[in-house]
């Protein structure tokens, strides 16, 4: 009797722990992945102005942002998804010596992307991602009046993705973003393109549902 008991009880303890072992990889086909990062370290930007065959690297600065992220898996190891991102800026200016002024901008991006992890059979899942869409900057400064500036955006990232359980995972990466939109300064003018290229390394969270 006591023998049955025993091997009653293993036989209980062995299925409770086969229902909390996890069926699938956290990058099995059908599941969500949210994620939220911040650059951290450095994040450098350079400004290049562009009008006809004449070219102006202008100032650069540092920026810290927020890039929330969400996406499926349409198959194993492959994520459509969506980026977002939030990013104030403020620097002074200047125009002359004596010339200075503050500018702040607040700048909303949102770039559909792909995104594939490297199964490693291990807790830790390399990943490549890229993706393109738009970005809108509202730019204000203590001498203008305030105006909005719309881009084109595209991007690309690697990094890995350590999962502490099956749902959470830690995120770090290396991305280049990079913004451009062209205007025209008075009628027959030649057209003016200006591009922002960005690098940075982040760490965030990821979340699976």
């Amino acid at each position: 009797m006591k023998k049955l008991t025993l091997i009653a009880c293993l036989a209980f303890a062995t299925t409770i722990n086969a229902q909390n072992e996890p069926s699938e990889a956290p990058t099995s086909k059908g599941n969500w992945i949210i994620g939220g990062a911040t650059n951290i370290g450095f994040s450098s930007q350079k400004i290049t102005t562009k009008s006809g065959d004449y070219s102006v690297d202008g100032q650069k600065s540092t920026n810290f942002n927020i890039n929330p992220t969400v996406g499926y898996f349409v198959i194993d190891n492959l994520a459509v998804g969506l980026n977002l991102g939030y990013e104030v800026e403020k620097y002074d200016e200047y125009r002359s010596i004596d010339q200075r002024f503050k500018v702040t901008n607040t700048t909303f991006t949102a770039m559909p992307s792909l995104t594939y992890f490297f199964d490693a059979d291990s807790k830790a899942f390399p990943y490549i991602s890229a993706g393109a869409g738009y970005a809108v900057t509202n730019a204000k400064t203590d001498t203008y009046e305030p105006y909005k500036i719309n881009y084109f955006v595209w991007g690309a990232k690697a990094g890995l993705a350590y999962f502490i359980t099956p749902s959470i995972g830690i995120d770090l990466g290396l991305s280049y973003q990079q913004l451009s939109t062209t205007f025209n300064e008075t009628n027959g003018s030649p057209e003016n393109k200006v591009i922002f290229k960005n690098l940075g390394a982040s760490i965030g969270f990821n979340f699976v549902l």
